[in-house]
């Protein structure tokens, strides 16, 4: 399982569409009944998603929030149906237009060519820099 820098296509095609605040192509790559959990989530935030319709209604929000924006530090490990992504993300806060930097490790499972689980371990201190005023 040696390193790699590049994303799958399914990955980079869904980010892209996060990119854009198309929220719907990015959902596109779950599974109905995924999970996407939050491990280093901050008191009082979600912690767990279950299901495509929650995992919706949890990003529906984040444009409002954050513009997406490129991925650096990529590295990317698979094995199977089972992906290891480690990168540094370089987002816009909608509030003030200011960048800010958060580190991501990912792990994604999937099944039938749709992700069934992500563990989404962001740094919690830098997430609070972007969501606080």
């Amino acid at each position: 399982m040696s390193p790699t820098s590049e994303l799958p296509d399914w990955l980079e095609n869904a980010l892209d569409a996060l990119r854009a605040g198309d929220i719907a192509g990015w959902m596109a790559i779950y599974a109905a009944d995924a999970c996407h959990e939050f491990p280093f989530a901050p008191e009082g935030a979600p912690r767990k998603l279950i299901g495509r319709d929650a995992i919706a209604a949890y990003m529906a929000h984040l444009p409002s929030i954050i513009r997406f924006g490129a991925l650096s530090d990529i590295r990317v490990r698979s094995a199977g149906n089972e992906l290891i992504v480690e990168a540094t993300g370089h987002h816009e806060r909608v509030v003030d237009d200011s960048t800010k930097s958060l580190s991501y490790v990912w792990f994604i499972e999937r099944r039938d060519a749709k992700v069934t689980r992500i563990r989404d371990y962001m740094n919690p201190l830098q997430l609070a820099a972007i969501v606080s005023d």
